[in-house]
């Protein structure tokens, strides 16, 4: 804070004790700029220092804290530089403490000296190690507490230095805080008020307080995002639509020349989506369905639909990569049927002005892009229908803009292949009508699963190398896009390892979220032209590329990742007409960690997936920033369970249909005017007519 002034909730984060000019920076990475930001950053797990477990009781992949003496600390060597491995005993057994390329620490572990450590025990160099704990020396609870919060940090800004700032900004902040849920409904749900529940998740006095604050927020958390979803879906329905489309004859005439059979599902959709263009308002449908099972043809049909009503169409993709992709599947399939124009960041000047005049001029009937349809300079003559692909690249407020930018509301179908399940995609998705295509085409062979632990690494790149000899590609993909300190596999790291190693000879690319754009597309375009035979990346690759002669999939450190991205990479091969290979490999010694990967094994559809991830590791993780794009919601951190989720969407129910009443409670309407502060207007957003 500012000296001489009043605290505000929007002071800058850099005036809060322990911050400064330098880590404003850092926090801006975590998207942390003012007080409200801060303490509005809960942390994702605790480190419970009140419970010791006997070091012959622990096991690899346990989460643990362990308390013991020094025996000793060395230097070891490894692949991701010089680590200092402590090793301590308590009597009955040994464990040692790891951390990578912090040289300085030595000094803190004389033998003999008394240690209390925390964090995920793994089988390494042939006992178990800690990684990076977190630890202290036993009597020190009455400054740092039995149970210490854990919050996701940035290169130079650890965890416990921002604890200590977010404890200091509770002290002069937390008073500002004004409750936004009523208390009575949080009362009946039995979670804490939300000024207690602030203090619990940041400076917890037990476990069970800091669980129940978790549980407070995610209904929170929840209960914003169904009053935005349900005043969306308010807003959409009564807007003014296009009107009923009367003529079919051109999406007839596609469907009938395509050169094969619509599978059973995409009949159904095909018949969802009919029924909504044939009514009054306008359709706002989500066509859901595993990566390959068409539904490409199902939006072709909505948009060549519009286009014989006399509206134009707008198809909206990702990456410049898939929107050509479209291009070239509306020329193989449409047969002249619509006039398609193109139109991306990378469209030059005389392009670009030549799509804009004739998408203004109606010349244009389906555009088809990326982002770069989403510019205000991109002016419709008649947009009637909007389809976007993999929506939860763009995210629901960006999805508005097309709709926003008609005199009427058109009709819009966003597609997913992102499994979830259908009790989640209700809520998820509240201002959508839902359609899933769960049958796939005939002839597509599924990829042969193969879960692996570190030690069989070889066998995963021996088949790469029999599949790139054989004129095939291959993709690898890490959690990580540099080494950090959780000891997880990066992608730059494994490029060099393999390129030197048991890959050496092949040429391989690298593509990640750190890249710029363009960088990405262009290496994407080169694998697709085989220039490259083997990919390594992120989860960059999860949509976006269609690259039918890539045969391998190998996934380092798969356990890093839910079942459902797991299958959505998966997907990315067997696109062709050869057999393909999906590896999933397992950090070393994490048992749990294989076994709950083996069911890949078996499964090969994406909502058999989607329920197995949903049945071992709870919803939150389907409500991340890549599913809904409300970047403000952060439950996949919190304690998110099926009955929050459920609790939170009757509840937003019953506080709209309250706002009905002549004279609603004050205190609904503050719960909805803190809705519009997170989310914008969602009343009227994107909508200029």
């Amino acid at each position: 804070m500012r000296k001489d002034a009043f605290p505000s909730l929007q002071d800058s984060a850099r005036y809060i004790k322990g911050v400064g000019p330098k880590k404003a920076l850092l926090l801006e990475e975590l998207g942390i700029r003012t007080a409200l930001d801060l303490l509005n950053h809960f942390p994702f797990r605790i480190e419970d220092f009140s419970k010791v477990v006997q070091m012959d009781e622990v096991h690899p992949g346990d989460e643990v804290t362990v308390q013991g003496r020094v025996v000793s600390a060395s230097f070891v060597g490894s692949q991701r530089g010089r680590a200092l491995r402590v090793t301590v005993t308590d009597g009955r057994g040994l464990l040692h403490l790891v951390w990578y390329n912090m040289p300085y620490m030595h000094r803190d572990f004389t033998p003999g000296r008394p240690v209390v450590a925390s964090g995920r025990a793994e089988w390494r160099r042939g006992g178990l190690e800690m990684a990076h704990p977190l630890w202290r020396v036993p009597g020190e609870t009455a400054t740092r507490g039995p149970i210490i919060p854990v919050y996701h940090s940035a290169a130079g800004l650890t965890s416990q230095t921002i604890q200590k700032i977010v404890k200091s900004a509770l002290e002069i902040y937390g008073p500002l805080l004004r409750p936004s849920v009523p208390p009575a409904v949080l009362e009946k749900h039995g979670f804490s008020l939300e000024g207690q529940a602030y203090r619990d998740i940041h400076d917890p006095p037990s476990a069970v307080a800091w669980q129940t604050a978790r549980r407070t927020m995610a209904f929170r958390e929840m209960l914003y995002l169904q009053i935005a979803l349900l005043t969306m879906r308010r807003d959409a329905e009564a807007a003014p639509g296009p009107g009923a489309f009367r003529d079919f004859e051109r999406p007839q005439a596609f469907v009938s020349g395509l050169p094969f059979v619509l599978t059973s599902a995409q009949e159904r959709a095909i018949s969802d989506v009919r029924a909504d263009l044939c009514g009054v308002k306008a359709m706002n449908r989500l066509l859901q369905g595993d990566v390959g099972s068409g539904k490409t043809v199902v939006a072709m049909y909505s948009l060549l639909a519009g286009v014989g009503n006399g509206f134009q169409g707008a198809f909206l993709a990702p990456t410049e990569i898939l929107a050509e992709q479209h291009v070239k599947t509306f020329e193989e399939l449409g047969r002249d049927l619509a006039r398609v124009g193109f139109l991306s960041g990378a469209s030059g000047n005389a392009e670009r002005r030549q799509v804009l005049e004739g998408v203004r001029q109606g010349d244009i009937q389906v555009l088809i892009g990326t982002h770069a349809m989403l510019g205000p300079e991109v002016e419709w003559r008649r947009l009637g229908v909007v389809v976007t692909d993999e929506q939860h690249r763009f995210g629901v407020k960006q999805r508005l803009v097309l709709p926003g930018s008609a005199p009427v509301a058109p009709h819009v179908l966003v597609m997913s292949a992102t499994p979830i399940p259908r009790s989640l995609a209700l809520t998820l998705y509240g201002d959508l009508d839902i359609s899933v295509m769960d049958v796939m085409p005939p002839g597509r062979i599924p990829a042969k699963t193969v879960v692996l632990d570190g030690r069989g690494r070889q066998v995963a790149y021996r088949k790469v190398c029999e599949e790139v000899a054989a004129g095939r590609q291959a993709y690898v993909v890490c959690p990580l896009i540099r080494e950090g300190a959780t000891g997880r596999k990066a992608a730059e790291l494994v490029r060099e390892e393999l390129e030197q190693g048991a890959l050496r000879g092949l040429r391989l690319g690298l593509i990640h979220g750190d890249l710029p754009r363009r960088e990405v597309e262009q290496t994407m375009a080169a694998f697709l032209r085989q220039d490259i035979q083997v990919l390594v990346s992120t989860t960059v690759v999860e949509v976006g590329i269609d690259a039918p002669n890539a045969a391998v999939m190998v996934v380092e450190d798969a356990d890093s990742f839910g079942l459902a991205t797991l299958h959505q990479l998966r997907g990315r091969v067997g696109r062709g007409k050869d057999q393909s290979f999906c590896f999933l490999i397992a950090s070393a010694g994490t048992e749990s960690g294989r076994e709950r990967l083996k069911a890949m094994e078996t499964l090969s559809d994406g909502f058999s997936v989607a329920e197995a991830d949903l049945e071992q590791r709870g919803p939150g993780q389907f409500f991340g920033t890549q599913q809904h794009g409300l970047p403000e919601i952060k439950v996949s951190d919190l304690q998110l369970t099926l009955d929050v989720v459920s609790r939170a969407r009757e509840e937003a129910r019953s506080v709209l249909a309250a706002l009905e009443a002549p004279d609603p409670d004050a205190a609904l309407v503050n719960l909805v005017s803190a809705v519009k502060t997170r989310f914008g207007d969602l009343f009227s957003y994107g909508r200029s007519r």
